[in-house]
C-alpha cells in the first residue's frame, strides 16, 4: 500500500512544482524550482518506483531493490525534502523576482559587442581540444573553459543576431557535443545543458504554456530515450573496442529498435534516476557498521575547496569513491562512477535528525550565492548573469558529494569573475555603471 501512496503523493508533489515553475518562469529565471524538482524526482518519485516494481515483480526481475523498507526510508527522508523547500523560499519581500530589467540589460549590452557570443564560442571549442594538454594542476580551468562553449551560446540567444544564424549554430554546437558524448562514453553535458538552454529561453522569449510544455516534453522524453539507450552503447564500446565510435553508434540504434520496451532497459534508466537507493544504502550502513562521521567530512571538503592543490597534493579529489566505499560498505569498481549526495554526506556525518538541518544551510547557501550574483548583475554587469550555470552545473544534481559540488562552486566562482574581468581590460565587456534600476 504504501508504494502506491508514495508514488501518487511524489508525483502530484512534482507535477505542482513544475506548474509552480511554469507560473514563474515568465517573470524570472526558475532555478529553484528546477532543483526541487530535481530533488522530488530522485529522492522521492523514483523510489517510490523502486518501492512498487518490488512490490509487484518477482525478486529476480528487480535489477536494484532497495536495501531498506520503505517505511524507514520515506521517514528519514521525508525531513530532507522539507528542508530542500524551504531552503529555497525567499525570506524577504524586498527581493526583486522580476529579471525582466535584467534581460533587457543584456540585449543592450549584447548590441554593442555584436561579435562577442562567436568569440566565446570558439575558444570553448578551442579549450575541448586543448584542455587534455593542461597539466593536472590546471585540469580544472581546462574544465571551466570547456563550459564557456555554452556561455557563448547562451549570449548568441540573448544577442539580436537572426534567428536562422542562431539556429545553425545550435545544430552545429549539438553534433559536436554529441560526438564528443559518443567518443567518450560520458552523456551529462547532454542532460544538464539542455535543461539550462530552455530555463534562459523560456526568460528570454516568452514562450506560451503550450509552447513550452511541448518543448519541455519533447526534450524530456528525448532525455528518457538517451538516457535508456546509452547503457547499451557503453556496453558495446566495452566489447567492441576496436570498432569506430559511429559503427558503434548505429548497431546499438539498430538493436535498441528491434526491442525498445525491453524491461531491463526500462530498469536501468530508473535506477540511474534513483538517488534514493545510494541513500537508503547509508542509511542501512550507517551507523550499524560504520560510526557517524560527526562533521569530518563537511569540515575536510570545506577545507578543500578554500586551499589550492598546489599547497595540499594530497588534499580530497572529486568524485566520492571514498565516500561511498566508507559510508555504503560497497567499493566502486574501476571507472565506475557513484556517490551518496549531500542528504546521505549530511546522514552519515549527523544522524537523522540533524541532516535535515545541515541540507537547509547548505541549500540556503546555494540560494545566497545566486542572488548574491544575480544582484551583482543587476546592479552593475548584467552579462554576468549569463554565466551562473557555469557556477551551478554539478550543484544542482542530487548525486554529488560536498567535496565536489563545494570545489566546483568556488572555483567555479574564482573563474568566472576572473574571466569576466580579462574580458573587461580586453574590450569593456562588463558596463562600469548600472544598466538599469532595482
Amino acid at each position: 500500500m504504501m508504494p502506491y501512496f508514495t508514488t501518487l503523493f511524489f508525483l502530484a508533489t512534482l507535477l505542482a512544482i513544475l506548474y509552480s515553475g511554469l507560473q514563474a518562469s515568465f517573470r524570472r529565471l526558475p532555478l529553484f524550482f528546477l532543483y526541487n524538482v530535481l530533488a522530488v524526482l530522485t529522492l522521492g518519485l523514483a523510489p517510490s518506483l523502486a518501492y512498487l516494481l518490488q512490490a509487484t515483480l518477482p525478486a529476480e526481475k528487480v535489477l536494484q531493490p532497495m536495501p531498506i523498507s520503505a517505511s524507514w526510508y520515506f521517514f528519514y527522508v521525508l525531513p530532507v525534502l522539507v528542508a530542500i523547500a524551504l531552503g529555497t523560499i525567499p525570506w524577504s519581500k524586498k527581493v526583486t523576482l522580476n529579471d525582466q530589467d535584467l534581460v533587457q540589460a543584456i540585449r543592450q549590452a549584447l548590441q554593442k559587442q555584436s561579435y562577442l557570443p562567436f568569440f566565446l564560442l570558439l575558444y570553448g571549442i578551442l579549450m575541448y581540444f586543448c584542455a587534455p594538454l593542461l597539466p593536472s594542476s590546471m585540469s580544472q580551468i581546462g574544465v571551466f573553459s570547456g563550459m564557456v562553449l555554452w556561455v557563448g551560446l547562451l549570449h548568441l540567444f540573448f544577442s539580436d543576431w537572426p534567428w536562422q544564424v542562431k539556429t545553425v549554430v545550435l545544430l552545429v554546437t549539438a553534433a559536436f557535443m554529441l560526438i564528443r558524448a559518443l567518443q567518450s562514453t560520458f552523456f551529462g553535458d547532454l542532460f544538464v545543458w539542455p535543461l539550462w538552454m530552455m530555463l534562459y529561453l523560456q526568460t528570454r522569449y516568452h514562450w506560451s504554456k503550450k509552447t513550452l510544455v511541448s518543448v519541455g516534453g519533447i526534450t524530456a522524453l528525448c532525455l528518457a530515450l538517451t538516457l535508456v539507450w546509452k547503457y547499451d552503447y557503453r556496453e558495446r564500446v566495452m566489447k567492441n573496442n576496436g570498432d569506430s565510435y559511429t559503427e558503434n553508434f548505429s548497431n546499438t540504434i539498430k538493436d535498441w529498435a528491434k526491442a525498445p520496451w525491453k524491461t531491463k532497459r526500462w530498469q536501468q534508466a530508473l535506477d540511474r534516476f534513483n538517488q534514493g537507493n545510494h541513500l537508503a544504502q547509508v542509511y542501512r550502513w550507517v551507523p550499524k557498521e560504520e560510526p557517524y562521521a560527526r562533521g569530518e567530512t563537511i569540515l575536510l571538503a570545506i577545507k578543500a575547496s578554500l586551499v589550492p592543490r598546489f599547497f595540499w597534493p594530497d588534499k580530497p579529489g572529486a568524485g566520492g569513491a571514498l565516500i561511498w566505499s566508507r559510508f555504503t560498505g560497497n567499493p566502486l569498481s574501476p571507472n565506475v562512477s557513484m556517490n551518496i549526495g549531500m542528504p546521505g554526506e549530511a546522514y552519515a556525518n549527523l544522524g537523522p535528525w540533524l541532516a535535515p538541518l545541515v541540507v537547509f544551510v547548505w541549500v540556503r547557501f546555494l540560494y545566497c550565492l545566486y542572488y548574491g550574483l544575480r544582484q551583482l548583475a543587476l546592479r552593475h554587469y548584467p552579462l554576468l548573469w549569463l554565466w551562473i550555470p557555469l557556477i551551478f552545473y554539478p550543484l544542482m544534481d542530487q548525486e554529488n558529494d560536498l567535496v565536489t559540488i563545494l570545489n566546483h562552486a568556488v572555483k567555479g566562482t574564482v573563474f568566472t569573475l576572473v574571466f569576466c574581468w580579462c574580458l573587461f581590460k580586453l574590450n569593456r565587456y562588463l558596463p562600469s555603471h548600472p544598466p538599469a534600476n532595482t
